[in-house]
């Protein structure tokens, strides 16, 4: 639940954000908001180049390549499937073709 809480107080805090930046470069003129936008641009890029690599290096250490919450040696291959009434389920772990008419 904390995670919710967390996402929507995130998305509210954009929003805001986002409202007041509008209002500033409503404020100053297009030529000066062009250029503060081009500021700003630059460094949401490199916050978001800093997240990615963050991202990728806990990913490599925690050795969660497929970034599912599973503990699974390396190699080793788990599937669950259910189905109910007519269905079919098929799994592989490789390459699958299925003729089925």
């Amino acid at each position: 639940m904390a995670g919710h809480v967390r996402i929507w107080v995130g998305a509210g805090v954009a929003v805001v954000a986002l409202i007041a930046l509008g209002v500033y470069f409503a404020v100053v003129g297009l030529d000066k908001a062009d250029k503060w936008g081009s500021v700003i641009g630059v460094f949401v890029a490199v916050a978001g180049l800093g997240v990615a690599v963050y991202g990728l290096v806990s990913s490599r250490r925690s050795g969660d390549d497929d970034g599912s919450e599973t503990d699974r040696s390396p190699g080793t291959v788990s599937q669950r499937a259910e189905a109910s009434g007519h269905g079919r389920v098929y799994q592989a772990g490789g390459d699958q073709t299925i003729n089925d008419q």
